[in-house]
């Protein structure tokens, strides 16, 4: 096929004007030219990056063995596809699938490099919420079954328990161990009723109503609970929209949230809770297109570090020194928040801190 002028300048427009961003470079990897949507997602301008190599953009996630290949690759004159994570000018990642296609001269070796690159930022987080959606329902599962068999056992030794403390001498011996035994006991039926929550193997009762009402119960419950030292800031949307929940868990899972907040800020520190409309525009990924009314609770704390993220719900997690928590707080907010229909997610602060958002399904 014969390229004319006017069709070369309508590839070019096309390309000028696309959200994908290209880039060409000679035979050496330097670049003669970037479309301007590089330079807007990698925050650099065609003048600073034309006549280098795209090592500006190196991240340091990837090997040496990574780059070799796909040189050697392109090299030979084959395409090469697959996924860069580099670093923009500000210093911040991103994640592009990239296809690098060699451009051949007339004696079959590559000349120039033709460089297609797409930012697959919502992708990845789409990919990473649906595993652990689906990480999150198999560990629900199997605390569904471990929680049901050990409340029966505990249900026996409790019973039974209680029949042979009766028939025993008040400060005996046997009395005191008996004592003991169903305090612990016990204890071990709250853990377990925790790990049911998040089976959501609970009664739910909801009732249509706004967040702002359990939140306003709670007010000064918390002012007590968190101390002097410890301030919280309030900003609850007044024309907040109505959700189908469960006040009374609503309230448990607020609690653990902001018992959770309080460690992270070493009892001294700043706590935001606030509610607020959203959508159907700009929500996460992962939502179903819709209205939803929000709670969120941030802190001035050191913030999630990022390999903790994935597993921050999972139950018996916990980054506390041993003897400090069950690890089940947080994994009984997510049973608490899905069997409301809701959704949660935890994240840090750009300027430092946990925050931890939740979405319910607005009602009219």
């Amino acid at each position: 096929m014969e390229i004319t002028a006017e069709t070369a300048a309508i590839l070019l427009e096309s390309i000028e004007q696309t959200s994908e961003t290209f880039l060409i470079t000679d035979q050496e990897g330097s670049v003669i030219y970037v479309n301007p949507a590089f330079e807007k997602v990698t925050g650099y301008s065609s003048a600073e990056i034309l006549g280098k190599t795209p090592k500006i953009l190196k991240s340091g996630e990837h090997p040496l063995e990574f780059y070799k290949e796909m040189w050697e690759t392109i090299l030979a004159g084959r395409k090469w596809s697959g996924r860069i994570t580099n670093r923009r000018k500000n210093g911040t990642l991103y994640t592009d699938a990239v296809r690098i296609s060699p451009v051949l001269g007339h004696d079959g070796k590559p000349r120039y490099f033709l460089v297609l690159r797409h930012d697959i930022a919502r992708e990845l987080q789409l990919e990473a919420q649906l595993n652990q959606s689906q990480k999150m329902e198999s560990l629900g599962q199997l605390a569904s079954h471990i929680s049901h068999d050990f409340n029966n056992l505990l249900t026996i030794i409790i019973g039974s328990m209680e029949l042979i403390e009766e028939d025993l001498k008040p400060g005996s011996v046997g009395a005191r161990l008996t004592s003991e035994i169903l305090r612990s006991s016990k204890e071990s039926a709250s853990l377990i009723k925790q790990l049911m929550v998040f089976a959501r193997k609970h009664e739910n009762n909801p009732v249509k109503t706004t967040l702002n009402d359990p939140l306003s119960e709670l007010k000064i419950l918390l002012d007590g609970l968190l101390g002097k030292n410890v301030s919280v800031t309030y900003s609850l949307d007044e024309r907040l929209y109505l959700a189908n929940i469960e006040p009374e868990h609503f309230k448990q899972a607020v609690m653990n949230l902001v018992i959770n907040a309080k460690d992270a800020v070493n009892d001294s520190g700043g706590i935001m809770i606030k509610t607020y409309n959203a959508g159907p525009a700009g929500l996460p990924p992962s939502l179903p297109e819709g209205t939803y009314a929000v709670f969120e609770i941030s802190d001035t704390g050191p913030g999630i570090p990022k390999e903790v993220l994935p597993s921050i719900f999972d139950p018996f997690f916990t980054t506390k020194p041993k003897g400090k928590g069950t690890g089940l707080g947080l994994s009984t907010v997510y049973g608490i928040v899905t069997q409301n229909k809701g959704h949660i997610f935890a994240s840090n602060r750009p300027d430092g801190g946990a925050i931890f958002t939740v979405y319910f399904p607005a009602v009219k």
